[in-house]
């Protein structure tokens, strides 16, 4: 495994090599997805991000690498950054599908005319034009920003709430950058400092705390062939982070080159039959109670669970899946291998490099050799009758890789639990990564891996936890952050800093 890096070049006029600004991404990526996503041609779109001088005010050069990392995060993005506003002049803007501008220059607050034409024609030739934040103020002299940029700063009006939390609204829902998002909570500057009279689509609104007033927070139209997004949210770093803020951009850049917001991710849900005695085994309420926690979280966007009992009776329902969490017993009666049918179809799914995860028993193939080498291969370690052991016992749980994307927000715990240990790794255990470890058996203890994750060779991922027999300790919230992380990590969703923020109802 390697740390993946985001390169995202500098474009300067005038000279003909690019410079890297190398943004570290918090995911670890195998070398096999980098090639599936240099490989992707069809429908790729090519985003200049333009940047400006740091001032106490703004940071960009922290700001831009996170807005980099959130707009590429649609695969069909391919951004560079320049800290150049003059790069606008270059006669290399036409390789790019649309022109992100995030800067204001307080010292030279106009890259000049030949950049001002250019731009303008770029725009009504038919590409796109996004607008982030202080950037309704980057072309002060410039009368026609006003109607390219929708709405400008105006320093005769007061400039903005104090930073701190709001809601952003949701007030056109059948926008194709709004369609399915709801209305999030932010922590931000609440600019009141637009002004303008060109017509546009108002997509989203937050109410000021000083005036009581709803103001701009995104807005849409075209101008000329182009089209032009414009948000004023954005901030600092943290601000662009926030989830549906970087959402909104990613949908917002996405639009602006032409492309239709990309679908959210879609994560199938099988559970099997409950099975043991009460309290054990709940394999379809402990999969609605991870749904619920995923579809809840504050800090996770752009999915769509679905839960199913045993195999979907439409199979199309596993098409565009990114990936598949099964919660079953495991054995002959495994879901995903119980007929050839299934068989069939799930092999055909892993070979397309949909992510797999597989809780407690799930980890179980057919006791023959050629669905363990299955397993295997799919999920990089399997539990294997006769060999494994699966004692109850209360114990430590450590988190063995910190710095694994799955491991965000981990801590140790403790809890009574029926894990599995001396797990079979056919390629040997330093072909995965181990997550989660434990000391045992009590009386003679060995480090032995309870959770893990592979990248198959196609990309695809693999995630296998050998715990989950009692449905009480999804209560346990390092437990259930673990398993929440793993089921995005496994669909290719950056997990967030911290993990997924959820939390379950009280019994």
């Amino acid at each position: 495994m390697k740390a993946r890096r985001v390169r995202v070049k500098c474009a300067r006029t005038g000279i003909a090599c690019l410079v890297g600004i190398v943004l570290m991404a918090n995911a670890a990526y195998s070398d096999s997805e980098e090639q599936g996503k240099a490989s992707m041609t069809n429908g790729e779109k090519h985003i200049l991000i333009v940047t400006g001088q740091d001032y106490p005010g703004h940071v960009w050069r922290e700001t831009a690498p996170v807005l980099a990392q959130a707009i590429a995060a649609d695969l069909r993005l391919r951004v560079e950054v320049t800290e150049d506003p003059a790069a606008l002049a270059s006669s290399e803007l036409d390789r790019f599908d649309a022109i992100v501008l995030h800067f204001m220059n307080w010292e030279q607050p106009d890259p000049g005319e030949e950049a001002r034409a250019n731009l303008k024609r770029f725009v009504e030739s038919g590409k796109g034009l996004c607008l982030v934040h202080f950037a309704c103020g980057a072309f002060q002299e410039w009368p026609e920003f006003g109607s390219l940029a929708g709405r400008v700063w105006d320093p005769q009006l007061r400039a903005h709430d104090p930073f701190g939390a709001f809601r952003v609204e949701i007030v056109n829902k059948e926008h194709p950058v709004t369609a399915g998002l709801e209305s999030f909570e932010t922590t931000d500057e609440l600019y009141t400092c637009l002004a303008g009279d060109r017509p546009i689509e108002l997509l989203a609104t937050a109410r000021s705390v000083v005036d009581g007033k709803d103001y701009p927070m995104a807005f849409a139209f075209t101008y000329g062939a182009g089209r032009v997004f414009h948000s004023p949210l954005g901030h600092d770093a943290q601000a662009l982070a926030n989830p549906p803020v970087a959402e909104l951009f990613r949908r917002g850049c996405a639009w602006a080159a032409g492309l239709p917001p990309a679908p959210p991710k879609k994560i199938v849900m099988i559970a099997g039959a409950d099975s043991h005695e009460e309290g054990a085994h709940r394999h379809e309420q402990g999969l609605a109670l991870l749904k619920q926690c995923l579809d809840t979280a504050s800090n996770v966007s752009g999915i769509e669970t679905v839960l199913v009992r045993e195999w979907p009776e439409d199979a199309s329902l596993l098409d565009n899946a990114a990936a598949i969490v099964v919660y079953a017993d495991g054995f002959e009666g495994h879901p995903l291998v119980a007929t050839p049918e299934r068989l069939a179809r799930t092999r055909e799914l892993m070979d397309r490099g949909v992510g797999l995860v597989c809780l407690h028993f799930a980890v179980a193939p057919p006791r023959d050799e050629a669905s363990e080498r299955l397993f295997g291969s799919w999920l990089g370690g399997f539990y294997k009758d006769g060999y494994s052991q699966n004692p109850i016992h209360e114990v430590e749980v450590t988190p063995a890789s910190p710095e694994y994307p799955i491991s965000r927000g981990l801590v140790p715990y403790v809890t009574r639990e029926e894990f599995y240990y001396r797990v079979m790794f056919p390629e040997g255990e330093e072909s995965v990564t181990s997550i989660v470890t434990a000391m045992l058996p009590p009386d003679a203890p060995r480090r032995e891996t309870l959770a893990w994750a592979v990248v198959r060779e196609n990309g695809g991922r693999g995630f296998g936890f050998t715990g989950g027999h009692y449905h009480a300790t999804w209560r346990v919230e390092p437990h259930r952050k673990m398993v929440l992380n793993a089921i995005l990590w496994a669909a290719g969703i950056e997990v967030p800093e911290g993990g997924v923020q959820s939390s379950i109802a009280p019994e």
